[in-house]
């Protein structure tokens, strides 16, 4: 009998036990920011969007001067034309000597360099046409365009600077959706699993609260905060959050199962 009311103290204990609010904290973090870097060497023409600025995909963030590279594309294409040029008259001698050796008027060793010749002309124009589209290419990377929807983050050039292939020009975010980073202790984490619905709000704006499900959970401690990483993603369509903003995070667990003690005698 006490056995028996033991089990129904515990099931009774469970059934009744509470749903608590685990209250959480961290900050709001663009995703995927992207780099804009120079494609080519040259000097900067112009720049003219500032740091903050909302961009439209397309817009043109720089120029450079592009006199350079315009020459060069006319330049290729004067080598293209020799190219098929000296490829045509290749041909036709091959062709003829192949007429003829069929006539045994000719030595196989001559149709041979003529055949080499012919295939020589033809890699020519390969390699000109191939020089060519690099050469448009880097005509078109003068102009350099936004491929995202966003707002500028920074702006690491000036007018008339030169800058090199690789160089960083501006960094641009979409806010469109944001990651949150929560911040849970190794006592709360047992309590949180992927897909478990949250509420967050920030601390500029709290009546605004928006429902989201964890993403993401750190299987290691951060080493600065000592807590482990949630993370969050938010759909943000009106720019109401932004990037660094302090945030906090409810989610409703159950509270640890008490302690019943029972003595059997």
């Amino acid at each position: 009998m006490k056995k028996n009311l033991l089990t129904l103290g515990l099931f009774g204990a469970l059934l009744s036990q509470p749903v608590m609010a685990l209250d959480l904290i961290g900050h709001t973090k663009s995703k995927n920011p992207l780099n804009v870097v120079s494609e080519i060497s040259g000097t900067v023409e112009s720049v003219g969007i500032e740091t903050g600025e909302q961009i439209k995909l397309g817009t043109i963030l720089a120029t450079i001067k592009a006199q350079d590279f315009e020459l060069e594309v006319n330049k290729q294409k004067a080598n293209l034309d020799l190219a098929q040029a000296d490829l045509k008259i290749k041909k036709s001698l091959y062709d003829r000597y192949q007429e003829l050796r069929k006539k045994n008027s000719l030595s196989q060793n001559e149709l041979d360099i003529s055949a080499a010749d012919y295939d020589s002309a033809t890699a020519n124009v390969a390699l000109a046409n191939i020089e060519l589209k690099k050469a448009q290419l880097d005509l078109e990377s003068t102009q350099i365009d936004s491929a995202i929807n966003g707002y500028v983050v920074s702006r690491s050039v000036e007018n008339g600077a030169w800058v090199n292939q690789g160089d960083l020009l501006y960094q641009i975010v979409n806010i469109d959706v944001l990651n949150v980073r929560l911040l849970a202790s190794e006592f709360d984490i047992g309590e949180l699993h992927v897909g478990q619905e949250v509420e967050v709000w920030s601390e500029a704006n709290p009546q605004l609260k928006v429902r989201s499900n964890i993403k993401r959970i750190g299987v290691e401690i951060d080493p600065e905060s000592f807590a482990y990483p949630i993370e969050v993603e938010i759909k943000n369509p009106e720019h109401i959050f932004k990037p660094g903003m302090s945030i906090h995070a409810s989610t409703q667990v159950s509270s640890l199962t008490p302690s019943i003690t029972q003595s059997d005698k």
